[in-house]
């Protein structure tokens, strides 16, 4: 059995799986490893204490403490994110645009 399966085996996978002349894949479906977050024993948390979230919603600017929408307002920054518009309007040329090219002979 052990050489048989050896032989079948082309670069270390098994050869290509055809219908009607087509090469078919067959992939194996990811499977989700999404584990859910572990939660401290009581133990632990006597022996190390309890995390807590750190606040980082004050920004120092100048030496003064400032919350977030204080230190950046939303108009100065939608004022920054936009295109700048033109203030005037370049006006129609009527002159007719002459492209000089040989004659036809």
């Amino acid at each position: 059995m052990g050489d048989t399966d050896a032989q079948d085996l082309k670069g270390g996978h098994a050869p290509a799986l055809k219908v009607g002349g087509m090469r078919v894949v067959q992939k194996a479906p990811r499977e989700d490893k999404s584990e859910s977050p572990v939660k401290p024993t009581d133990e632990e948390i006597e022996e190390f204490g309890e995390d807590k979230k750190e606040k980082n919603a004050d920004i120092v600017v100048s030496g003064a403490k400032m919350g977030v929408e204080e230190a950046f307002p939303k108009a100065a920054i939608q004022a920054f994110h936009e295109k700048p518009v033109p203030t005037h309007q370049m006006g129609a040329s009527n002159k007719p645009k002459i492209i000089q090219q040989p004659c036809k002979k």
